[in-house]
């Protein structure tokens, strides 16, 4: 019998790319701030003799430009962003009291009329005596259960007292964070490197 005709290979089907995935991504708003010098950013706005000084990163003065940098870094890539910050960081003091607010607060209040994709607002303040920390890892736990999207915190914090008070764990710590520093491109200036690499 005459053999069968042989049949063409079929060509290869081209792979589908993975779905784009689109976070909530929380910014530790203090730990942003505060970040001058050592991650690559330097605001005019703060006096150089203040970003120099000596001591903890919790006594350095909180710059509003790095933190709406890394807000409209983030909302560049398609995700929502919500930013964490005490009261008194965006709020007048009361009489008496030294003024420990951020410089450049007033384009944090603005970010207070900003809405995410979901409706909610972009800067959520925390009560001034509370811990911020324990306020947005509470959020994104809770988020993370019942939010439309996956959950990332954006800081250089390594959480130690949430997860010595069980609130997280250090495996959870270690998956939903996101380092971060500033970096100076080329073309487009000042812009926000993240690891991992945010998705879009």
């Amino acid at each position: 019998p005459a053999p069968a005709p042989s049949r063409a290979a079929a060509p290869a089907r081209a792979r589908t790319p993975p779905p784009y995935e689109k976070w909530m991504v929380i910014i530790d708003g203090l730990n942003v701030g505060r970040a001058h010098g050592s991650v690559g950013w330097k605001s005019p706005l703060v006096p150089a003799a203040e970003i120099s000084a000596s001591g903890p990163l919790w006594k350095k003065p909180i710059c509003g430009q790095a933190i709406l940098q890394s807000v409209n870094d983030v909302m560049a890539k398609g995700h929502d962003v919500k930013v964490f910050l005490p009261q008194w960081v965006v709020e007048a003091p009361r009489p008496g009291t030294p003024d420990r607010r951020a410089y450049g607060f007033n384009d944090l209040i603005a970010l207070a009329e900003k809405r995410n994709s979901d409706g909610s607002p972009m800067l959520e303040l925390t009560p001034s005596m509370a811990s911020d920390d324990h306020f947005f890892l509470e959020f994104a736990t809770r988020y993370e259960a019942e939010g439309d999207y996956p959950v990332r915190v954006l800081s250089n914090d390594h959480f130690r007292k949430e997860v010595e008070q069980g609130n997280i764990s250090a495996g959870w710590r270690d998956e939903h964070t996101i380092k971060y520093k500033f970096m100076h491109m080329p073309r487009s200036g000042l812009r926000l490197s993240t690891a991992p690499t945010l998705p879009g």
